[in-house]
């Protein structure tokens, strides 16, 4: 199944999938919700200080799907806190809107500084999609969206960096499983300007409370 920018598993019509109700209608999670302004910096949104909200952000078997002894959106405790979602690689419409899902307050950062970064060097091994592409050094993390091009057809296109081993080399996934090994190129690389870089509070973090302030930084427009 397909998922939206908060992790969220969709049905075939793009719903929020869902596997039980209250009543007669099913609570409706934050991703569906709209907008505004509230007490947590949204409107519309389960507001986890409000009244029973926070029974649809947790303890509720991994709500809107039914998993056993799972968690939910929000870490329930003596204290509530929020599960802090990945938003690295996202637009940053998506990213503010993932945050502001998960009950936390986001401000935009300006835009960092997006250099194209020379390719000196492609490889793939047979049987497997992982192409390696030697950069000079590039700064780049794992799930940040990059644009190759200079190159082939074959090559040029936007990945997502699945890992990064070294400060000169980043590894993204291709659909094609041939053996390749070329130096001496001559294409270059950059992020998508406009996704998210970083974020100032790290996925997964389960500390967080309800409400905190959280920035994200996108790349500027490449230079």
């Amino acid at each position: 199944m397909a998922t939206n920018n908060n992790g969220k598993l969709l049905d075939t019509a793009g719903e929020i999938a869902i596997d039980f109700v209250w009543g007669n209608m099913p609570m409706q999670p934050n991703d569906v919700r709209p907008n505004a302004v509230s007490a947590i910096g949204t409107a519309g949104r389960l507001d986890p200080l409000l009244d029973n909200h926070i029974n649809a952000l947790s303890g509720w078997g991994g709500y809107p799907l039914f998993t056993p002894n799972s968690a939910g959106e929000d870490v329930a405790g003596p204290t509530d806190y929020v599960l802090v979602p990945s938003v690295i690689g996202l637009t940053t419409a998506d990213a503010t809107d993932a945050m502001k899902d998960a009950s936390l307050v986001p401000t935009t950062a300006a835009a960092a500084t997006n250099a194209a970064k020379t390719i000196t060097a492609l490889q793939r091994d047979a049987g497997t999609t992982v192409l390696q592409v030697a950069v000079s050094t590039h700064g780049y993390s794992i799930g940040q969206k990059v644009t190759i091009s200079g190159l082939s057809a074959d090559f040029n296109g936007t990945y997502t960096v699945t890992t990064v081993p070294s400060a000169n080399q980043i590894n993204v996934t291709t659909t094609a499983t041939t053996s390749y090994n070329a130096s001496g190129l001559s294409g270059s690389v950059v992020a998508v300007a406009g996704t998210i870089k970083t974020q100032s509070v790290a996925a997964a973090a389960n500390n967080i409370s309800v409400g905190a302030a959280v920035t994200i930084t996108p790349w500027a427009t490449a230079s």
